[in-house]
């Protein structure tokens, strides 16, 4: 019933004009979200239906950029490691590229400011409606969520398979492979532990209780405890030894865990069209609306002007571009018009101040206020355009904002 109904509901919040978070990014610190790691470009090769099948296989790629200057309060060691988040194995992970380059279980070693493009490959296995999109693990920083979508899996997974062909050449279904052996052992071993417990809770409590309160600890153990204790001392090593023995000839042939990590050159920057340098930025509390000036100036050959601005998974978009519109397949959350004044394109070799704001809700409703926090600033990433279509991804990462609490304060 439960399952049910949050189906419903998650179908009927996809088709609105806003993404839905069920995997609870937004807990997060704002300065965490904003600051360390954007995902952009993101795309699910099963929207904008939102449904696959059991078996059926689908994508999720796009770029994730980590910022240049990096929050003191979040240790950076780079190791890190391209997941797709999901609550419970409800998806296999097939396969996942990073920068064109195969990895599977091997961490890799990232660099700030560095522009990283994945693709993962993923298999529907388990029926039911549930949140997922990709994510970064990173040594002593943690998870770091992007954009996320609801998927309907449809089917039943009572032939689902998944089968691998080994080293040796033997095909198994890692969906029932060692489950028999996993549970013998379970039962073998749980029997020995309640055998123990059975053997010492028999002795009367009460009395033992008396025995250390009198100070008597030396009969609380008699010829038989020490032999029982002994039996099951030697039972157990032997138990131990004998799986040991029976899994080596069993299975002859093994390797090592793998503990590489594998150093990734980022992605070629993206060609140089501006200078860009933000100077101010206030958060206005009651209107709910964060601005800031920025001053650019055109190095390249073809006018420019600002079209997105993108920061932990809320985009918002300038409306005084023709065609630049929201678009219902985007995974991330609509922050709604992104006001640009002046609006006219930046000329080459021109130089421009401008008054970027957005109001929205969202800043409250993702909880990306930041004046909670202790440390005031906000980060993302603004996209330029020429006529062209080449685009210029500018990073802001580390810029302090004033909060505006309204006249009365």
């Amino acid at each position: 019933m439960a399952l049910t109904v949050g189906g419903a509901l998650a179908g009927c919040f996809s088709s609105m004009s806003f993404a839905v978070q069920g995997m609870g990014a937004k807990s997060q610190e704002a300065f965490l979200r904003m600051r360390t790691v954007v995902f952009y470009d993101t795309q699910f090769s099963f929207a904008p239906t939102n449904r696959v099948k059991v078996g059926d296989e689908f994508t999720c790629t796009g770029k994730v950029m980590l910022m240049p200057t990096w929050p003191q309060e979040i240790p950076f060691s780079g190791i890190s490691f391209f997941n797709f988040f999901v609550p419970g194995p409800q998806v296999l992970r097939k396969a996942i590229w990073v920068n064109e380059k195969y990895f599977q279980f091997n961490s890799v070693v990232l660099e700030k400011g560095g522009t990283y493009a994945y693709k993962m490959v993923l298999q529907a296995r388990n029926p039911g409606t549930y949140p997922m999109g990709p994510m970064l693990s990173m040594e002593e920083a943690g998870p770091f969520i992007g954009p996320e979508e609801f998927l309907t899996i449809e089917g039943t997974n009572s032939r689902f398979t998944n089968p691998i062909k080994t080293l040796l050449g033997n095909t198994v279904d890692l969906e029932n492979y060692g489950t028999a052996r996993m549970i013998s052992w379970t039962l073998l071993t749980t029997f020995v532990g309640v055998a123990w417990l059975v053997y010492w809770l028999s002795k009367p409590f009460t009395r033992r209780l008396g025995l250390v309160a009198t100070g008597r600890k030396e009969e609380l153990f008699n010829p038989m405890d020490r032999q029982v204790c002994f039996l099951f001392t030697v039972g157990t090593i032997v138990l131990v030894a004998a799986a040991a023995m029976i899994t080596k000839a069993q299975y002859p042939v093994t390797i090592p865990i793998q503990e590489t990590k594998y150093y990734i050159t980022p992605l070629p920057p993206e060609p140089t069209l501006i200078q860009a340098e933000v100077t101010d930025a206030t958060y206005d509390v009651p209107a709910r609306t964060l601005s800031f000036h920025i001053q650019v100036k055109n190095i390249g050959d073809k006018p420019v002007v600002l079209k997105e601005f993108l920061t932990a998974n809320v985009r918002f978009l300038n409306p005084d571009i023709p065609g630049n519109n929201w678009n219902p397949t985007f995974p991330e959350v609509n922050g709604g018009p992104m006001k640009v004044s002046p609006s006219e394109p930046i000329n080459p070799g021109e130089s421009k101040t401008l008054e970027v704001s957005m109001q929205s809700a969202e800043w409250e409703n993702q909880r990306l206020t930041m004046y909670h926090e202790t440390t005031n600033r906000f980060g993302g990433l603004l996209f330029f355009t020429d006529p062209s279509g080449t685009r210029l991804v500018y990073a802001i990462a580390d810029q302090i904002v004033i909060p505006k609490f309204g006249g009365g304060m």
